[in-house]
């Protein structure tokens, strides 16, 4: 009996569609980028295209299996093959690879290994099934050989004699790790399965093809700015071909300098939080305007769709598919490579022929540096490029990676201009309120605290002192609240006649484009401080005999859980000798320098943790996590999603719609809007508020939380009306 052999069931896809799919694609990525990938390959360029070919033709035939075809047919109402066979008993890729004809393509032993295990390991379950070798020689007898004729005319390939022999060379012992020769020709070629097949099925290609190059964007919006490149950018665009590190000034136009080190090439843009990719993606596509950008992170359709952008979800999977000639994106997006997760080659291959750019890695914490910094050392052995562009760099950074033997160019670019004074004050932040509403009157005034609860404490005592326009910003709004907000702060930045105060958090210090009179900001580590202090007199020449930056030493909020206690004392022992004098630029990267330096460092907590996270990370099991698992690790985050409960009685009309619609497209769009009005707070909370958390009846591992919560403030950790929080730390 002929039928058809059917890949997937939405939408419906025969197997030889989608692997011309897969052809077609395999062709664009061959003339996109395909010298840069042949580069770390170590086999003739020719063979290597030549394998990935049968890679892609036979990768899906094992679905021609009648357990399979059944379960397809099944969900699109056709009638079902007579067979004693189910799709529980074996899987499509467990089959695929004896159906490859090595013989007619005279693959040496080597070759085959590589070849059946991409294949075999395209699908990376948790729970593999085992092959029952017996079962197997039974479906090849009865379900396969009979229809081989019918498989080979509508697949178009050849079937050779199957046998089940192949799989000695992909099971157990014999999988491909890192300790493996050809460890880097399987990881490409694995990997570029993946997104070749992962593309395919979402009918996207799997890359650009355009031409444009993003640094003659960025040379031509210099021009039009009457700007000519400055030591850092012309360095940058003389080492295109090289890994850089460079540190350079707030103002130095770091983020042009990156684009045009990326020039041509495939290129991933990070930075610490979503508010500074946001930013990032709005200068590449608006200010500079480069079309082929993409956003990637966790709330990106949101952003997008706030934005208006059109054709957002087709957008978001060009991205989360790694589509983009750039990519802008959090680290958790794509290092979640270096915990070797299950399928964890589609990015590591992606990255063979890319660059990255890690932006503010001194924002990072320890452990997370640690991932970073293991990831740049697989990328460089796999040929790819990478850029770290700071203000500060901590010295043991560079000289771990020194270490790795990973070669770099390094250069520093410090700005002469005076932007700030400052005056160490032994005393509470919130001793200085008569103060600040003075100032309030004719300045820009933005305070800066280590934690939430002092944020909301300082907002408190402010309107209590009648000071006019006082504004908060912290991370504990709903997000429909919070981007009102991020808006609204940089909105006031550029309206140089508008005077007021914003309140803040560390959300601030990573590359948010904002510039403030006057900053009144706790004590906290330099590397930290100094982010801060670029938010104000931003690229400003300061000449005033006043401190324009005043750094609170007293009770500060935040220490021992939010920044390392032993650290943020040896930053103010640092800080003192400038206590009251003007903090030259190249004095702050001198400072960061000293204080992260090994004998600074050594019996310290914070270098245990780094060492540590490395012992961690040499010694990763290969395919023993998932993607999921992995970037909770790197999010380095254990929290809890709440919605208060004033948000939720206002909206149960959408979660009933979403817990009784069908449609998943519109349940989606559901979820969407509902996952806009939660908040993600410390897990440690869950415990020390239970009075006033419940589990959400409709949304599975998410709570509602009974506390005070308005546009003004936020979410209150406490029940008390007038929001006394004091020196809580919750």
């Amino acid at each position: 009996m002929s039928y058809k052999y059917y890949a997937k069931s939405n939408p419906v896809e025969t197997i030889k569609e989608h692997t011309d799919k897969l052809l077609e694609n395999l062709e664009i990525l061959k003339r996109t980028y395909g010298s840069k990938i042949v580069q770390a390959i170590d086999m003739p360029e020719e063979r290597f295209w030549q394998l990935m070919e049968i890679i892609c033709k036979y990768h899906d035939v094992g679905k021609v299996y009648s357990g399979f075809q059944n379960a397809i047919r099944k969900n699109i109402g056709e009638q079902l093959i007579q067979t004693k066979f189910n799709n529980d008993q074996i899987k499509h890729e467990q089959i695929s690879p004896m159906f490859v004809p090595y013989k007619e393509y005279e693959l040496t032993k080597t070759e085959r290994k590589l070849v059946y295990q991409s294949i075999y390991y395209h699908h990376e379950r948790a729970n593999t099934i085992h092959i029952d070798r017996e079962l197997l020689n039974e479906i090849i007898k009865e379900d396969i050989e009979p229809n081989i004729s019918q498989i080979e005319n509508e697949l178009q390939i050849k079937v050779p004699e199957l046998k089940t022999t192949y799989l000695g060379m992909v099971e157990g012992q014999a999988r491909i790790t890192e300790f493996d020769d050809i460890y880097k020709d399987y990881c490409i070629m694995k990997g570029l399965l993946h997104r070749l097949d992962h593309c395919s099925s979402d009918w996207i290609s799997v890359e650009d093809e355009t031409k444009e190059e993003i640094s003659e964007f960025v040379e031509k919006f210099m021009n039009k700015q009457d700007f000519k490149p400055n030591n850092l950018q012309q360095f940058a665009k003389l080492n295109q071909d090289k890994n850089v590190i460079v540190i350079g000034s707030t103002g130095m136009g770091k983020t042009e300098g990156a684009l045009l080190w990326s020039n041509k090439d495939k290129t991933f843009f990070t930075l610490p939080l979503r508010i500074s990719i946001n930013a990032i993606y709005d200068r590449i596509r608006e200010t500079i305007g480069y079309n082929h950008v993409g956003l990637l992170h966790s709330t990106a359709v949101d952003y997008l769709e706030e934005k208006n952008e059109e054709n957002e979800f087709e957008k978001i999977d060009q991205a989360r598919n790694l589509y983009k000639k750039i990519t802008t994106c959090t680290i958790d997006q794509i290092f979640p490579f270096v915990f070797k997760y299950r399928g964890y080659e589609k990015i590591y291959a992606t990255l063979s022929y890319s660059k990255v750019v890690i932006d503010e890695i001194q924002a990072y914490s320890p452990e997370i540096v640690a991932v970073i910094l293991k990831g740049l050392q697989m990328i460089n052995n796999l040929n790819g490029k990478f850029m770290v562009m700071t203000a500060t760099l901590p010295r043991i950074y560079k000289e771990k990676l020194d270490e790795m033997g990973i070669k770099f160019e390094y250069n520093e670019f410090i700005k002469n201009t005076i932007r700030h004074k400052i005056q160490l004050v032994d005393n509470e932040i919130e001793q200085n309120i008569e103060e600040i509403k003075e100032n309030a009157k004719n300045k820009k005034i933005l305070i800066i605290v280590n934690t939430i609860n002092k944020a909301i404490e300082m907002y408190k005592k402010l309107k209590d002192a009648d000071v006019g326009n006082v504004n908060l910003l912290h991370s504990r709004f709903i997000q429909n609240d919070r981007n009102e907000k991020e808006n609204k702060i940089k909105e006031f930045s550029k309206n140089r006649n508008e005077t007021g105060v914003w309140i803040t958090t560390q959300l601030v210090e990573a590359s948010l484009d904002i510039d403030f009179d006057m900053l009144y900001t706790e004590m906290s580590t330099l590397d930290s401080l100094f982010q801060r202090l670029g938010r104000c007199y931003r690229s400003r020449e300061y000449c005033g005999d006043m401190p324009n930056v005043k750094i609170y030493i007293k009770n500060t909020s935040g220490v021992g859980y939010i920044y390392d206690r032993e650290i943020y004392e040896k930053s103010i022992d640092l800080l003192k000798p400038y206590n009251e004098k003007i903090l030259e630029e190249k004095i702050k990267i001198e400072l960061v320098d000293k204080l992260y330096s090994k004998e600074m460092l050594q019996g310290m907590e914070f270098y245990k943790k780094f060492k540590a996270a490395f012992t961690i990370l040499d010694n990763i099991i290969d395919y023993d996590t998932s993607k999921k698992d992995a970037q909770h690790i790197l999010r380095n985050i254990d929290n809890i999603d709440v919605i208060p409960k004033i948000i939720y009685d206002k909206n149960l009309d959408i979660f009933d719609k979403y817990e009784k619609e069908q449609d998943k497209k519109k349940k989606y769009e559901f979820k969407r809007k509902l996952d806009k009005l939660f908040i993600s707070i410390n897990n440690k909370n869950k415990w020390k508020l239970s009075n006033f958390i419940t589990e959400c009846p409709y949304v599975k591992g998410k709570y509602i939380i009974d506390t005070k919560y308005d546009k003004e403030i936020g979410l209150l950790l406490e029940m008390d009306e007038g929001y006394s929080i004091g020196s809580r730390e919750l």
